[in-house]
Protein backbone atom coordinates (compact mmCIF):
# COMPACT_ATOMS: atom_id res chain seq x y z
CA UNK A 1 0.00 0.00 0.00
CA UNK A 2 0.89 3.38 -0.41
CA UNK A 3 -0.40 6.83 -0.17
CA UNK A 4 -1.82 8.59 -3.23
CA UNK A 5 0.26 11.00 -5.47
CA UNK A 6 -2.37 13.51 -5.95
CA UNK A 7 -2.69 16.94 -4.55
CA UNK A 8 -4.35 18.07 -1.26
CA UNK A 9 -2.13 16.11 1.61
CA UNK A 10 -1.50 18.36 4.64
CA UNK A 11 0.40 18.84 8.10
CA UNK A 12 -2.50 17.36 9.95
CA UNK A 13 -2.99 14.51 7.43
CA UNK A 14 1.19 13.03 8.41
CA UNK A 15 0.09 13.62 12.15
CA UNK A 16 -2.74 11.07 11.25
CA UNK A 17 -0.59 8.90 9.44
CA UNK A 18 2.59 8.89 11.65
CA UNK A 19 0.38 7.72 14.83
CA UNK A 20 -1.39 5.30 12.72
CA UNK A 21 0.92 3.45 12.01
CA UNK A 22 3.14 3.98 15.75
CA UNK A 23 -0.32 2.32 17.18
CA UNK A 24 -0.19 -0.39 14.43
CA UNK A 25 3.74 -0.80 15.48
CA UNK A 26 3.09 -1.25 18.33
CA UNK A 27 0.17 -3.86 17.80
CA UNK A 28 2.49 -5.70 16.19
CA UNK A 29 5.36 -5.85 18.45
CA UNK A 30 3.02 -6.32 21.91
CA UNK A 31 1.65 -9.10 20.02
CA UNK A 32 4.75 -10.92 18.38
CA UNK A 33 4.13 -10.40 14.75
CA UNK A 34 6.62 -8.73 13.41
CA UNK A 35 8.47 -12.04 12.13
CA UNK A 36 5.19 -12.97 10.47
CA UNK A 37 3.84 -10.47 8.88
CA UNK A 38 4.83 -8.17 6.20
CA UNK A 39 3.40 -4.53 5.72
CA UNK A 40 4.90 -2.46 2.83
CA UNK A 41 4.32 0.62 4.47
CA UNK A 42 7.89 -0.71 7.02
CA UNK A 43 10.66 -1.12 5.38
CA UNK A 44 13.81 -1.23 6.61
CA UNK A 45 16.21 0.44 3.59
CA UNK A 46 13.96 3.40 3.26
CA UNK A 47 14.60 7.09 3.97
CA UNK A 48 17.72 7.94 3.01
CA UNK A 49 20.06 9.36 0.46
CA UNK A 50 20.12 8.41 -3.17
CA UNK A 51 22.86 7.64 -5.10
CA UNK A 52 23.14 9.81 -8.08
CA UNK A 53 23.45 6.32 -9.90
CA UNK A 54 20.59 4.99 -8.50
CA UNK A 55 18.16 7.27 -11.55
CA UNK A 56 15.82 4.74 -12.82
CA UNK A 57 12.26 5.81 -12.88
CA UNK A 58 10.69 4.50 -9.78
CA UNK A 59 7.38 4.43 -11.97
CA UNK A 60 6.00 1.59 -14.04
CA UNK A 61 3.68 3.82 -15.62
CA UNK A 62 6.36 4.45 -18.15
CA UNK A 63 5.19 1.55 -20.32
CA UNK A 64 6.03 -1.23 -17.96
CA UNK A 65 2.36 -1.96 -16.76
CA UNK A 66 0.77 -1.42 -19.92
CA UNK A 67 -3.36 -1.41 -20.07
CA UNK A 68 -5.93 -1.65 -22.93
CA UNK A 69 -9.58 -0.29 -22.94
CA UNK A 70 -12.72 -1.65 -24.41
CA UNK A 71 -11.80 0.16 -28.32
CA UNK A 72 -8.60 -1.46 -27.98
CA UNK A 73 -6.17 1.36 -27.56
CA UNK A 74 -3.37 0.50 -25.32
CA UNK A 75 -1.97 3.01 -22.88
CA UNK A 76 1.84 2.71 -20.63
CA UNK A 77 -0.88 2.31 -17.83
CA UNK A 78 -3.98 1.93 -16.49
CA UNK A 79 -3.89 5.47 -14.93
CA UNK A 80 -3.26 7.54 -18.36
CA UNK A 81 -6.93 5.39 -19.55
CA UNK A 82 -9.44 8.09 -20.00
CA UNK A 83 -11.36 6.87 -17.13
CA UNK A 84 -8.60 8.01 -14.75
CA UNK A 85 -6.64 10.84 -16.11
CA UNK A 86 -9.78 12.88 -17.23
CA UNK A 87 -10.65 15.33 -19.59
CA UNK A 88 -7.97 17.83 -19.14
CA UNK A 89 -5.33 16.22 -21.13
CA UNK A 90 -5.34 14.13 -24.08
CA UNK A 91 -5.10 10.03 -22.97
CA UNK A 92 -1.29 8.57 -24.56
CA UNK A 93 -1.74 5.94 -26.19
CA UNK A 94 1.04 3.57 -27.35
CA UNK A 95 -0.81 1.38 -29.68
CA UNK A 96 -3.99 -0.85 -30.41
CA UNK A 97 -4.68 -4.64 -30.20
CA UNK A 98 -5.38 -4.64 -34.23
CA UNK A 99 -2.34 -2.22 -35.14
CA UNK A 100 0.40 -3.53 -32.16
CA UNK A 101 2.40 -1.29 -30.12
CA UNK A 102 4.39 1.79 -32.04
CA UNK A 103 2.60 1.43 -35.04
CA UNK A 104 2.62 4.68 -36.29
CA UNK A 105 4.72 8.07 -35.68
CA UNK A 106 3.02 9.46 -32.89
CA UNK A 107 2.92 6.22 -30.75
CA UNK A 108 6.81 5.94 -31.75
CA UNK A 109 7.46 9.25 -30.00
CA UNK A 110 5.35 8.73 -27.20
CA UNK A 111 7.13 5.81 -25.95
CA UNK A 112 10.56 7.12 -26.99
CA UNK A 113 9.40 10.39 -24.58
CA UNK A 114 8.64 7.48 -21.82
CA UNK A 115 11.90 5.71 -21.79
CA UNK A 116 13.43 9.18 -21.67
CA UNK A 117 12.01 9.97 -18.24
CA UNK A 118 14.83 9.62 -15.24
CA UNK A 119 14.79 9.95 -11.49
CA UNK A 120 17.21 13.02 -12.58
CA UNK A 121 15.40 14.55 -15.53
CA UNK A 122 11.96 14.93 -13.47
CA UNK A 123 13.42 15.57 -9.95
CA UNK A 124 13.95 19.19 -8.78
CA UNK A 125 17.72 18.94 -6.94
CA UNK A 126 16.03 19.76 -3.98
CA UNK A 127 13.91 16.06 -4.61
CA UNK A 128 17.03 14.09 -6.33
CA UNK A 129 19.29 15.10 -3.22
CA UNK A 130 16.62 14.49 -0.62
CA UNK A 131 17.94 13.14 2.98
CA UNK A 132 14.91 10.45 2.77
CA UNK A 133 14.63 10.16 -0.91
CA UNK A 134 14.82 6.46 -0.70
CA UNK A 135 11.25 4.64 -0.80
CA UNK A 136 9.56 7.64 -2.26
CA UNK A 137 7.33 7.02 -4.96
CA UNK A 138 5.58 9.36 -7.82
CA UNK A 139 3.09 8.45 -10.16
CA UNK A 140 4.38 9.19 -14.79
CA UNK A 141 0.43 8.98 -15.28
CA UNK A 142 -0.11 12.01 -12.53
CA UNK A 143 2.43 13.75 -13.66
CA UNK A 144 1.25 14.08 -16.72
CA UNK A 145 -1.81 14.67 -16.14
CA UNK A 146 -0.63 17.52 -13.72
CA UNK A 147 1.97 19.32 -15.89
CA UNK A 148 1.03 18.04 -19.43
CA UNK A 149 4.67 16.51 -19.58
CA UNK A 150 6.07 12.74 -18.27
CA UNK A 151 8.96 14.47 -17.51
CA UNK A 152 8.01 16.59 -14.13
CA UNK A 153 7.18 15.25 -10.67
CA UNK A 154 4.63 16.10 -9.05
CA UNK A 155 5.56 16.04 -5.22
CA UNK A 156 2.53 16.25 -3.03
CA UNK A 157 3.49 13.09 -1.55
CA UNK A 158 6.19 14.96 0.59
CA UNK A 159 4.89 14.94 4.29
CA UNK A 160 3.14 11.82 3.83
CA UNK A 161 6.36 10.28 2.90
CA UNK A 162 8.45 12.49 5.78
CA UNK A 163 5.55 10.32 8.52
CA UNK A 164 5.68 7.23 6.95
CA UNK A 165 9.80 7.76 7.54
CA UNK A 166 9.28 8.94 10.85
CA UNK A 167 7.07 5.96 11.19
CA UNK A 168 9.55 3.59 10.07
CA UNK A 169 12.16 4.64 12.40
CA UNK A 170 9.57 3.75 15.28
CA UNK A 171 8.83 0.80 14.49
CA UNK A 172 12.15 -0.35 13.06
CA UNK A 173 14.02 0.50 16.27
CA UNK A 174 11.41 -0.93 18.61
CA UNK A 175 11.74 -3.92 17.38
CA UNK A 176 15.79 -4.08 17.51
CA UNK A 177 15.43 -3.00 21.37
CA UNK A 178 13.15 -5.69 21.78
CA UNK A 179 15.55 -8.23 20.06
CA UNK A 180 18.54 -6.33 21.85
CA UNK A 181 19.68 -5.92 18.30
CA UNK A 182 22.45 -3.68 17.52
CA UNK A 183 21.49 -2.45 14.01
CA UNK A 184 19.75 1.27 14.13
CA UNK A 185 16.88 3.16 11.51
CA UNK A 186 18.59 6.12 11.55
CA UNK A 187 16.34 9.14 12.10
CA UNK A 188 17.64 11.41 8.57
CA UNK A 189 14.37 13.72 8.84
CA UNK A 190 15.81 16.99 9.65
CA UNK A 191 14.32 18.30 12.48
CA UNK A 192 12.38 21.44 10.62
CA UNK A 193 10.21 18.59 8.44
CA UNK A 194 9.68 16.46 11.18
CA UNK A 195 8.25 19.18 13.69
CA UNK A 196 5.74 19.93 11.34
CA UNK A 197 4.31 16.88 11.96
CA UNK A 198 5.32 16.06 15.38
CA UNK A 199 6.00 17.59 18.64
CA UNK A 200 10.11 18.25 20.29
CA UNK A 201 9.15 15.00 22.80
CA UNK A 202 8.58 13.00 19.98
CA UNK A 203 11.22 13.43 17.99
CA UNK A 204 13.51 13.51 20.95
CA UNK A 205 12.02 10.09 21.94
CA UNK A 206 12.68 8.99 17.79
CA UNK A 207 16.67 9.78 18.21
CA UNK A 208 16.70 8.55 21.35
CA UNK A 209 15.58 4.72 20.32
CA UNK A 210 17.92 5.53 16.81
CA UNK A 211 20.80 5.85 19.04
CA UNK A 212 21.80 9.33 18.13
Amino acid sequence: MNCAYEEGWTSDNATTLYYQLKKLSDYILENDLEDELYISMFENDIGVRMLPEDNDNWCGGNGNMIAVDYKGDIFPCLRFMESSIGDDVKPPIIGTVKGGIMSTPEQVECVNCLKCVTRRSQSTDVCFNCPIAKGCGWCTAYNYQTFGTFDRRATFICKMHQARILANCYFWNSCYLKHKNNNAFRMNVPDEWALQIIDEDELNYLKKIARE
